[in-house]
């Protein structure tokens, strides 16, 4: 199995790859930030990643991609790119939340009385958050300013994300679980894919849609004059 995943959600982006040329599985990523360039920057990096692990593109067999939230094109390139990819040999695809990206690290430690947040800027001073309880799915999403959520937060709350740069001063250092960003790993993707891929879990091409933390606002079209 070669495996590549792939992560624009915000400006920070993200591939990575677990090639079965690789010792052992030897998982390797590729993160940098993004000046609202992913389209141009992302195909370059999966090729010179693939280069790095002795592959070519055409090798490739599997595929994971972060649905986000994030930024709206960012979000879609991401998604486009590797449905370009997975069309044309009808690729096994992934599609993972970009929230449980940024909190897979930490979930072994969640739970009820210490719930893991994870937190991502979504513009307007809002902050898009996932709660998790347990290493499964969410058990709540939502968005809030950054007023709302430290005022509602548990006292046990664990938090994480791109997002946790918002809260300085705001909350308790030893709460915060992350260090500066980038703040989640295209390994914590590769991880999440490869898990499912050996429960024969992957996700239809025609499933694989963005995660908004918001509804996108479309501007309607001007009457002409």
């Amino acid at each position: 199995m070669n495996l590549v995943a792939v992560d624009t959600s915000t400006r920070w982006a993200g591939v990575g790859l677990l090639s079965e040329s690789a010792d052992s599985g030897e998982r390797t990523e590729m993160v940098w930030r993004s000046d609202q360039n992913h389209g141009c920057e992302l195909m370059p990096a999966v090729v010179e990643l693939a280069s790095q692990a002795g592959i070519r593109p055409t090798d490739i067999t599997h595929l994971a991609v972060a649905l986000g939230p994030g930024g709206f094109s960012a979000v879609r390139v991401g998604i486009s790119t590797v449905i370009g990819l997975a069309l044309p040999n009808d690729l096994t695809v992934v599609g993972i939340p970009t929230h449980l990206i940024e909190s897979f690290p930490y979930l072994e430690r969640a739970s009820a009385s210490s719930p893991i947040l994870s937190l991502l800027p979504a513009g307007r001073g809002e902050l898009a958050w996932a709660r998790y309880e347990s290493e499964t799915e969410e058990s709540a999403i939502g968005l809030s300013t950054t007023n709302e959520l430290v005022a509602s937060l548990a006292p046990g709350a664990l938090l994480c994300g791109e997002g946790t740069e918002l809260l300085a001063g705001m909350v308790d250092p030893e709460s915060i679980l992350c260090g500066d960003p980038p703040t989640r790993s295209p390994i914590s993707m590769l991880e999440i894919a490869s898990r499912r891929i050996a429960n024969n879990d992957s996700t239809p091409l025609s499933e694989l849609r963005p995660i908004y933390a918001r509804p996108p606002s479309i501007t309607k079209p001007k009457k002409p004059v």
